[in-house]
């Protein structure tokens, strides 16, 4: 999963890709193109945004992997990069295609924090020194008009691995599963 991802693969990549909830629907279909179980609609704290498909219903799609790979950056630190876990992908689609489901509306993700350099990661207050952004296996981000409650209730419906609830953000990891706190000043 530390593979590093070139800007020039990058840029080829996106150059030739044009309260209270219900549990998870299994096997229903997303009734918009933009957000569905198979695809996520994403935009960076850069302003970035990409709407793709990321699985064919048997595989992870590699080109779609690249162009998240690339979003996920550390854009901050010189553009740092590496290929994100794809289960990231498939918990976000997850949580933001029940959430939308449940809004009558798609819901874009704004991810405040992907992958983190390790220089970048040791400025950042409360950041685990082995933190799984270094590894591409991280997320911190919201879900457009949701407060983070809500967001931290579904990925803990939907059993994702690593689970953080913050008061401004939701944190997901795919590192051992089963675990979850609260940042400071939030209770559980």
């Amino acid at each position: 999963m530390s593979e590093p991802i070139t800007r020039r693969a990058a840029v080829f990549g996106i150059a030739t890709a044009l309260g209270s909830y219900a549990l998870p629907r299994a096997g229903e279909a997303s009734p918009w193109e933009q957000v569905g179980f198979d695809r996520i609609w994403i935009r960076n704290s850069k302003g970035e945004e990409l709407n793709v498909i990321h699985w064919d219903g048997a595989q992870y799609v590699p080109e779609a992997h690249r162009l998240l790979s690339w979003l996920w950056r550390d854009w901050k630190d010189g553009d740092y990069a590496l290929y994100v876990d794809p289960r990231m992908f498939t918990f976000l689609a997850n949580i933001q295609t029940n959430l939308s489901m449940n809004a009558g509306a798609p819901l874009v993700i704004q991810m405040n924090s992907g992958v983190r350099t390790t220089r970048r990661n040791a400025t950042l207050e409360g950041a685990a020194k082995n933190s799984y952004h270094l590894q591409g296996m991280a997320t911190d981000f919201n879900l457009k008009s949701l407060p983070p409650v809500d967001v931290y209730r579904m990925a803990s419906a939907l059993n994702v691995s690593g689970l953080g609830r913050y008061t401004s953000f939701t944190h997901i990891d795919t590192g051992r599963a089963g675990r979850r706190w609260a940042g400071r000043g939030v209770r559980m």
